[in-house]
């Protein structure tokens, strides 16, 4: 199974990703996200 979660430079995402990580998520991709600022990433986890 996958979810995504994007990281925006200004912080929001980032507890979001911590409680899936938490949760026994797994990070499998990390890529910039073609938003409006080059500092936001879109990250693919999975878990088994």
């Amino acid at each position: 199974m996958q979810q995504a979660v994007i990281i925006q430079s200004n912080g929001s995402g980032k507890q979001e990703f911590d409680d899936l990580l938490r949760d026994g998520w797994t990070v499998a991709f990390i890529t910039p996200n073609n938003g409006q600022s080059y500092n936001d990433f879109l990250i693919i986890l999975e878990k088994n």
